[in-house]
């Protein structure tokens, strides 16, 4: 199943606060599922500290 528009902007938010690219983690949202983009956004949130 496709990431949502939503979990992708959100993913990219917190990539950008932490200082990360997509390039950096290399990810490429066109060929991850929903539940590896929620799975990377629990690792971003985790680091993040939220």
């Amino acid at each position: 199943m496709e990431p949502t528009e939503a979990q992708i902007s959100y993913a990219k938010d917190l990539m950008a606060k932490l200082g990360y690219t997509e390039d950096d983690l290399e990810v490429d949202f066109e060929y991850m599922t929903r539940a590896e983009v929620s799975e990377l956004i629990d690792e971003l949130k985790e680091e993040w500290g939220e």
